[in-house]
């Protein structure tokens, strides 16, 4: 029986206990459903050299530590005045390291 592919996007559940910014769930979001249809294993070093282009894509530039970062398409008008803002330091220090881990772990588990 064939084994049943498995997909990069799995490594974004369970979500952090903690966001930075109010827009930070949105961009995890995005990120997850822009990952559904990669294959694992994947490259732990190239995920994260596609996250940073990602941001650099959405706000222009790459994030640099204590920076935040507004993005328009992830401002959702019911949910608050601080809405569209990403983190910098949420991603470089907690997401993305996080994220890595997870992807290295699941590498690991085919």
């Amino acid at each position: 029986m064939p084994m049943k592919a498995k997909y990069v996007t799995s490594i974004f559940a369970p979500e952090p206990d903690q966001w930075g910014l109010r827009g930070d769930p949105f961009l995890w979001e995005y990120l997850k459903e822009r990952y559904q249809a990669v294959e694992l294993p994947y490259p732990p070093q190239k995920f994260r050299e596609d996250v940073l282009c990602i941001f650099t894509e959405l706000t222009g530039e790459r994030p640099v530590p204590g920076k935040q970062y507004y993005v328009e398409q992830f401002a959702k008008t019911h949910v608050g005045m601080s809405t569209g803002w990403l983190s910098s330091d949420f991603w470089i220090d907690t997401a993305i390291p996080l994220l890595m881990e997870r992807l290295e772990r699941t590498n690991g588990d085919l």
